[in-house]
């Protein structure tokens, strides 16, 4: 017989993880949805009161799941091990939205660029930026993570922005970061850095297409947005527009 058979609380794990089955997660409370999820940390004890105490302590699930390892372990009942499996449940969905675009070929659309940042930068605890060259036709040539860390103006190297749009002879370019304030409005820095890395791609005939800030699940799109008109003009730089360039990347 398995040990958690054995437990006197292994009748109502049965409950929680057949009501899950049959009704799915919107079926549970936020605390159950916790308890149900330590059930495969903790094998041997009650998790209804520890999923109780890491509410009480971070209010929301999103709260227990971006709270520092540190944090988690100062509450009681919560190990090392517990606090790291925890840590995973962010992580491991960013992959698995990340994996769901990695088909992704073209982006048209603002709409289709603030869905693909989301995918790429959704559950990051630190402020990353990410850059996605495109072609004339809006096919992504290149997407990566270019830098993590405090995000500024005077901290992202337009030289090697500007290196690889030429090296992959891109007519487009979309840079995003998240805030993990989960506050989607621009800062200051984020729109003189708008402002200065169109100025320099400009410099080698290659646009800015949009800017996009992600912040949990939601996303802030600058150029649709027109809180910088003087950097994005709906009509010239609008991605379909991009997408109409020909191979001279006859830019404005």
């Amino acid at each position: 017989m398995a040990k958690e058979e054995l437990s006197p609380h292994s009748g109502h794990r049965k409950r929680m993880r057949d009501r899950f089955l049959r009704d799915g997660i919107d079926s549970l409370q936020d605390h159950e949805v916790l308890e149900l999820l330590l059930f495969y940390a903790i094998p041997r004890q009650d998790t209804n009161e520890l999923a109780h105490r890491l509410l009480a302590k971070f209010r929301t699930l999103s709260g227990v799941f971006d709270a520092p390892i540190e944090e988690l372990k100062r509450v009681e009942g919560i190990g090392g091990t517990t606090a790291v499996f925890l840590k995973t449940y962010p992580e491991v969905f960013r992959r698995y939205m990340g994996d769901k675009k990695k088909n992704v070929k073209r982006l048209c659309s603002y709409k289709e660029i603030g869905e693909y940042a989301q995918s790429c930068l959704f559950g990051r605890t630190r402020e990353a930026i990410l850059l996605v060259l495109l072609n004339s036709s809006g096919q992504i040539l290149f997407s990566d993570i270019v830098y993590e860390g405090s995000v500024n103006a005077a901290e992202i190297y337009f030289r090697d922005l500007v290196r690889l749009a030429s090296s992959y002879d891109a007519v487009g370019v979309v840079l995003a970061h998240n805030h993990p304030s989960g506050e989607c409005l621009p800062s200051r820095e984020d729109m003189l850095t708008t402002r200065m890395a169109a100025e320099a791609l400009s410099k080698i005939d290659v646009t800015l297409v949009d800017h996009v800030i992600v912040a949990g699940e939601h996303f802030l799109s600058l150029a649709s947005s027109q809180i910088l008109p003087e950097v994005f003009s709906q009509e010239e730089r609008a991605p379909k527009k991009v997408a109409e360039r020909r191979k001279k990347k006859e830019l404005p």
